[in-house]
């Protein structure tokens, strides 16, 4: 089942968006991507959080009613897996970079997804695109994907499903589409959010199973070298959930791990308490 939200409502055809819209013109706009099962937007208030977080960090308006009403709308009956996407840009606000006061753009979409895709092993090459340290967009989820759309392009040459960033110090930050953990000794290494990551919403929830669940995680800087000390290696994002990374820049990587499948199956468990406390 597919649907559309613009601005204030559902609607089918197509959209009519201002030619002037800064989202279009400008890629002046933020965006959040949940996983939907069984009519309920997981992880929802934290998602709602962060694209109210990102709209404030821009000084876009943020508005509240219209979003919980896109979300109730558009997950209504959807039943199995489905991924929503919600775009909210400053609307058309005239020429001056810094923008005025306008009223936003919020356009949802809902639409199938393979929950099969969850979980199962990925490939990565390493990128020549490096994240900026210092760049505010590396915290929030932009419209502006130019960098991420690259690196997976040059992924795809590489014959890899997704490319591994590096920072602008050389030191591992994330993937394109997500956050990536390493298991070493028994402990969890991920980047710390100093580290050009974007603070994700799958990243946090498994922190918090792991350490609920006694095992140590260190968010801290890591090194390419650190890699190959690796037990294992897996990605993490809202609609996949955990990937084990099976190939980097051609080298096999384990893709079996005891605390991984433990990880795994308290992500499992958190989904099906969200859709049975809806």
């Amino acid at each position: 089942m597919k649907r559309v939200w613009f601005n204030r409502g559902l609607v089918a055809g197509k959209l009519s968006l201002s030619a002037q819209d800064r989202g279009f013109t400008l890629g002046d706009g933020v965006f959040e991507t949940m996983a939907v099962n069984q009519d309920v937007a997981l992880w929802r208030f934290e998602h709602i959080e962060r694209l109210r977080g990102a709209a404030l960090e821009l000084g876009i308006a943020f508005p509240d009613a219209d979003i919980e009403n896109a979300i109730d709308a558009l997950t209504h009956r959807t039943r199995d897996h489905h991924v929503l996407r919600l775009t909210l840009t400053r609307g058309e606000a005239g020429r001056s970079l810094a923008g005025g006061n306008a009223t936003p753009t919020l356009i949802g979409i809902v639409q199938p997804f393979d929950g099969n895709l969850r979980f199962q092993p990925v490939t990565l090459a390493t990128s020549g695109i490096r994240r900026n340290l210092h760049s505010p967009s590396v915290r929030i989820k932009s419209i502006s994907y130019v960098d991420n759309i690259l690196a997976a392009r040059e992924a795809r040459v590489a014959d890899a499903d997704d490319a591994l960033l590096l920072n602008t110090a050389g030191r591992v930050s994330c993937i394109t589409i997500g956050n990536i953990f390493l298991e070493l000794n028994g402990e969890l290494l991920t980047p710390s959010l100093t580290e050009g990551v974007l603070p994700g919403i799958m990243r946090r929830a498994v922190i918090g199973l792991a350490r609920l669940g006694g095992i140590i995680v260190r968010e801290k800087q890591v090194k390419v070298a650190d890699l190959a000390k690796a037990d294992c290696i897996f990605i993490t994002n809202s609609l996949r959930f955990v990937r084990p990374v099976s190939k980097l820049d051609g080298k096999r990587m384990s893709t079996r791990s005891k605390l991984m499948d433990r990880i795994m199956q308290g992500l499992l468990n958190a989904e099906q308490e969200q859709i049975i406390l809806k």
